[in-house]
């Protein structure tokens, strides 16, 4: 089977021109219902964007294969960050950047490039493959809230592939950490800061004592804590009455995320024993609220898993040596692995993604559509 880097090429600077931002996919998903159409008659929206507020769901394309095989997932996300408006992907000798002035869309569109080619080269050489479903979602910049409301009811495959990885060709993402939201607030008591300030009780103060007895950033090798966003106060002359902060915690030991709440719970409940006042006899302290949710659970695929060993043989025979790797990043195979989806991450050959610097490494991109290809017929052979 051989790829058409030309076709590649083509497909991606077609995608990197249609603006994508989180919520706003529909014209993307229009232009891929149209492509995928030619492979197949199952194509399906699903309902997350009525749920999340966007213009489109995520959509999900059913491949016939031989019904023997296990169906396999390959997925890669639509919307891009910003900033966005007139995308002009510019080509060059191992390389695509935009102008300089706006993203170029590597991430993700290099993974669905990817996708494309490897349907339309399966349907080229007509060898036997398994029935592949797949999802391209929506809003995965917006904390995974495409795959977090994908209809997992038309997904039956148990292993897959996601392309979202920025690394180097050989590095396959293996592991990714679990990640919760904070939300503390914290409430003191008003007073005029002129006339009566004694009659207050500062919340940016306390906050400021419990903030200084939390251990934030780096906490160990597999775990950190972040406190991300404050606010409070209300005017200049008024002792500020409440405070807002908003963090997460990240690590791959979901034991690890509740040790550091607790940590954090108890550097506030020491800081509000602190801050009581005595107005006119009547004791008055400060309080707090502590709240978190789970963005999106770990990832962590077996050492011994056949798939990676079937990638690691693929690309084996491509020259190179695998190397698993771990993220410090959440991505949809985070959302799958809680569905019980197994789906390592390949590089796509996006670089610097996030930036107007952002450029798709050509030698990787292609690389990753023949990696794809062998380890789909591999699953067909070895009946994975």
């Amino acid at each position: 089977m051989q790829i058409n880097k030309k076709r590649m090429v083509e497909n991606f600077t077609a995608m990197a021109r249609i603006n994508s931002p989180s919520g706003r996919e529909k014209a993307m998903a229009a232009f891929l219902a149209k492509k995928f159409a030619v492979y197949s008659k199952n194509i399906h929206r699903d309902s997350a964007g009525a749920k999340i507020g966007g213009d489109t769901g995520n959509l999900i394309i059913k491949i016939p294969g031989d019904p023997k095989l296990r169906p396999f997932l390959l997925s890669a996300h639509m919307d891009t960050v910003g900033p966005f408006g007139n995308i002009r992907p510019r080509l060059s000798k191992d390389r695509i950047t935009s102008d300089g002035k706006t993203i170029l869309g590597a991430d993700c569109k290099a993974g669905i490039a990817i996708i494309l080619e490897t349907v339309e080269t399966l349907f080229e050489s007509a060898v036997t493959r398994p029935p592949l479903e797949i999802a391209l979602t929506i809003s995965e910049e917006m904390a995974l809230m495409g795959a977090k409301n994908l209809d997992y009811s038309r997904i039956k495959a148990r292993h897959g592939l996601v392309f979202d990885n920025e690394q180097n060709f050989e590095k396959v993402v293996t592991k990714a950490p679990a990640a919760n939201s904070l939300e503390i607030k914290l409430y003191g008591k008003a007073a005029h800061s002129g006339v009566a300030p004694e009659k207050g009780i500062s919340a940016i103060e306390v906050i400021s004592g419990a903030i200084t007895g939390m251990k934030l950033g780096r906490i160990d090798e597999e775990t950190t804590v972040n406190i991300g966003l404050i606010s409070g106060g209300e005017a200049i002359n008024i002792i500020p009455p409440s405070v807002l902060l908003k963090g997460e915690i990240r690590s791959h030991d979901p034991r690890k995320i509740e040790k550091e709440k607790n940590l954090l719970r108890n550097c506030l409940l020491k800081a509000v024993r602190k801050g009581g006042i005595k107005i006119y006899g009547e004791t008055h302290k400060p309080s707090f609220e502590f709240s978190s949710s789970v963005k999106f659970p770990n990832f962590h695929i077996s050492e011994n898993d056949r798939l990676l060993a079937l990638i690691e043989r693929s690309m084996a025979r491509m020259g190179f040596k695998m190397e698993r790797t771990v993220s410090g990043g959440g991505t949809d195979a985070n959302i799958f692995y809680g569905h019980k989806i197994i789906t390592p991450i390949l590089s796509t050959g996006m670089r610097n993604v996030h930036t107007t610097q952002e450029y798709l490494d050509l030698g990787d991109f292609f690389k990753s559509a023949i990696l794809t290809l062998k380890v789909i017929s591999g699953l067909a052979e070895e009946k994975l």
